[in-house]
């Protein structure tokens, strides 16, 4: 019952929107009509104000224009023009008559502010007469000044033809009253600056208001609307009583039958509430349960359709919570391992620098010590360096600032550099590193040289990582049709089959596969050779590095692990050659073979 009156009270509130726009258009109508009447004034006024070019009291072409004037338009009933201090220059007079005419310092107040044009009202000392003063300002500094009689408004309001009780008002830009439709002499002069339509026109309110009128007592609704060239203000008004009346007796109407309407709504949702309630009520049961912490609680409404579909939503919703409560504890536990993996990585080499700098300074040693503990510390500062990288890149990738320039690189420099650069680092580590390129130089990629050299680097340090002592390394190249192709290979304990698929998410560390292997020099005694997270260095930033930038170069990467006897990783980055557009493969195509050209070994 209570939305059947809530609904008829926002048929009525909607009817008077209605009405209210109604009103509303009808004062931009005459807001409109009066902007066109004073327009065609205003002709008038150009034409005095081009004749006066050539002079103002010795021009007979516009004595006889303003003689004119006043003959052939009843409504003009005096024209002059005065100058700046207020000499009258040149007149016509229509008839005489007594009046307290607008002061110079008015009219020129009132054309500084405006800047064009001016509308407004005066009062004759004849109370039956209201006059329109219009004041532009000539070429040479003088005003032409036009004193209308208000009443001739009327004949473009006529034209409206709005209801007898609608009344028309026009407000200069100080408020005065220019117009009023059905007006008496003691309402022209009538005061109202304390009125509440006075106190609407001073905030220069737009759109409808309702109040009573302070010249007949009635109370209106009044549409307001502006007239911009002059400022000033037009003003429709209805009787309240007679716009709203027919539509509150409707209302009333409409409310009757809607309190019976309601009654026999009540009776029939009684009759089909068991059906929907009491489904309802398991509904909420489960959903507080859920809410509560039982994840395992879900609806098993076997009602009509439309509540039992609405249990199933409830079911996938929960379900959805339910993974996404899984997901978020694995991201918990990613960030409690990168925190951890980043102190033990800052800790750990900040212990070694720390001590062998105690050593350094405190002990006198061999200077083939010093150097090697010099290289130590070296080693472990770009190692702090490195992390560091890593870790504003991740910012800036993040934050979506970091760009690559993409220009032509020269292959076959870059990977004899990046092979340079790890040379000693494979040496150390008892690890063959091996150079695979062909005879011809290799075509320029667009790339970033500093990323790509980068991506290489960083795949080459993951191998030296995860290779057991006498391995060997491969960085292999080659020409692909329009691409080129760098592939990574190692003889490492290779990557768990459940963890390729997500090597390149941050913060994720792939585990090495346990292999046994064979050593000759052990005397087929098997050993372990693979090494566990905890001993090899790292964030599990790097790969999810590598993969960002080889995507923004325009290339892909791909990953193969085992690769020979159940061991090995081959990583391979394929990139466009410079000058030729990028190579999309078609989504859900399965890899395509790496087809290299004859390679040397160097």
């Amino acid at each position: 019952m209570l939305v059947a009156l809530y609904n008829q009270w926002s048929m009525w509130n909607g009817s008077r929107e209605l009405l209210n726009r109604s009103i509303e258009q009808q004062a931009h109508l005459a807001a409109t009509a009066f902007e066109q009447w004073v327009r065609a004034q205003q002709q008038t006024l150009s034409t005095i104000s081009a004749l006066a070019q050539n002079g103002t009291t010795d021009n007979a072409i516009l004595r006889e224009y303003l003689n004119s004037i006043t003959r052939t338009r009843p409504s003009w009933l005096h024209v002059e023009i005065v100058s700046p201090t207020g000499d009258v220059l040149l007149a016509q007079t229509a008839k005489k008559w007594n009046m307290q005419a607008t002061s110079i310092e008015t009219l020129r107040s009132e054309i500084d502010v405006n800047r064009s044009l001016v509308v407004v009202t005066e009062q004759s000392t004849d109370k039956q007469l209201r006059l329109i003063s219009m004041a532009m300002q000539l070429p040479d500094g003088n005003i032409a000044v036009a004193r209308i009689d208000g009443a001739s408004a009327s004949d473009v309001f006529n034209q409206l033809e709005l209801p007898e009780d609608h009344i028309i008002a026009v407000f200069d830009s100080n408020n005065r009253l220019i117009y009023r439709s059905q007006v008496s002499p003691e309402q022209l002069s009538l005061d109202i600056s304390e009125t509440p339509l006075q106190r609407a026109l001073n905030r220069k309110q737009k759109g409808v208001v309702e109040m009573e009128s302070p010249y007949d007592h009635i109370k209106r609704v009044y549409g307001l609307a502006e007239v911009e060239p002059v400022n000033a203000v037009v003003t429709v008004g209805a009787p309240a009583v007679g716009l709203y009346g027919s539509a509150r007796q409707q209302f009333n109407q409409q409310l009757l039958l809607s309190l019976l309407i309601a009654c026999l709504a009540i009776f029939a949702a009684f009759l089909i509430a068991r059906s929907i309630v009491v489904p309802l009520q398991e509904l909420i049961a489960a959903a507080r349960a859920f809410g509560e912490g039982d994840l395992s609680a879900r609806s098993a409404i076997e009602a009509n359709p439309t509540i039992q579909e609405l249990g199933l939503t409830f079911n996938v919703m929960a379900e959805k919570i339910v993974a996404r409560e899984e997901k978020l504890k694995e991201l918990d536990q990613l960030k409690s391992d990168f925190v951890s993996s980043v102190s033990h990585e800052l800790r750990t080499p900040l212990t070694t620098i720390k001590t062998l700098t105690r050593v350094l300074q405190k002990n006198a040693i061999p200077e083939t010590d010093r150097q090697e503990y010099l290289e130590t510390i070296s080693s472990e500062c770009d190692r702090q360096i490195e992390l560091v990288q890593n870790l504003l890149d991740l910012s800036r990738i993040e934050s979506g600032t970091y760009h690559p320039t993409l220009e032509e690189t020269d292959t076959s420099s870059m990977l004899r550099s990046v092979i340079s650069l790890h040379k000693k680092a494979a040496e150390t580590r008892d690890l063959t590193l091996e150079l695979l390129i062909p005879k011809d130089p290799l075509p320029p990629v667009n790339s970033d040289p500093a990323a790509l050299r980068r991506v290489i680097s960083g795949l080459l340090e993951n191998s030296l990582k995860y290779t057991p002592a006498d391995g060997t390394i491969k960085l292999i190249a080659g020409q692909d049709g329009e691409h080129v192709v760098v592939e990574i290979s190692d003889t490492g304990c290779g990557i768990a089959e459940e963890d390729l698929n997500r090597i390149f998410e941050k913060f994720y560390r792939g585990r090495p596969l346990a292999v046994s292997s064979v050593d000759a020099s052990t005397n087929g005694d098997e050993y372990d050779a693979c090494l566990s997270l905890e001993q090899v260095p790292g964030i599990g930033l790097g790969l999810y590095l590598v993969k960002v930038l080889v995507d923004q170069m325009e290339g892909r990467i791909e990953v193969k692990s085992p690769v020979v006897n159940g061991r090995g990783t081959s990583v391979a980055i394929v990139l466009p050659i410079y000058g030729n557009p990028t190579e999309h493969k078609p989504s859900g195509s399965p890899p395509q073979e790496i087809i290299l050209q004859p390679l040397q070994i160097v």
